[in-house]
């Protein structure tokens, strides 16, 4: 049985559902820049791209491990958040064959780099509908005791 959620390990837990609204916002803010950066005609788009919002990305989702490890957010969640940045990981890796000389199959296999960015709004969709069932479990609880 889950022990009572008050006081710090639930202000825990609010942060971790804030923090996957952020998530989810800064996925969109990646594939916006995406876009800028590939119909503009300003490199700066792909910088922050690139080296800014991806470090975001990255990072957010292992940060929000810990805080909804504290605010004890169920384990597959917390494992589906990791997921994230290791989504992120195969991301760049998927742009090895971009910067490689030549062209051809070995070259075309980049643009999973979209479809993998796709699986991981996909992943982040999926961890707010966790988010909203947490919610609602976690306001029904205080008026069952």
């Amino acid at each position: 049985m889950e022990r009572s959620l008050e006081g710090p390990r639930l202000i825990a837990r609010r942060a971790y559902a804030i923090g996957i609204w952020l998530l989810i916002a800064s996925i969109l803010i990646q594939v916006m820049l995406a876009g800028a950066g590939v119909f503009g005609n300003d490199a700066r788009f792909f910088f922050w791209h690139a080296n800014i919002n991806s470090a975001v990305v990255f990072f957010l989702p292992l940060i929000l491990v810990g805080i909804g490890w504290y605010g004890r957010i169920p384990r597959r969640t917390l494992l589906l958040t990791a997921a994230i940045s290791g989504l992120v990981i195969v991301q760049s890796i998927l742009l090895i064959p971009y910067r490689a000389p030549g062209a051809g199959a070995w070259r075309a296999l980049a643009g999973l780099h979209a479809v993998n960015a796709l699986f991981i709004f996909l992943v982040a969709v999926r961890l707010l509908e966790r988010v909203k069932e947490l919610d609602l479990r976690a306001a029904v609880e205080p008026r069952l005791r």
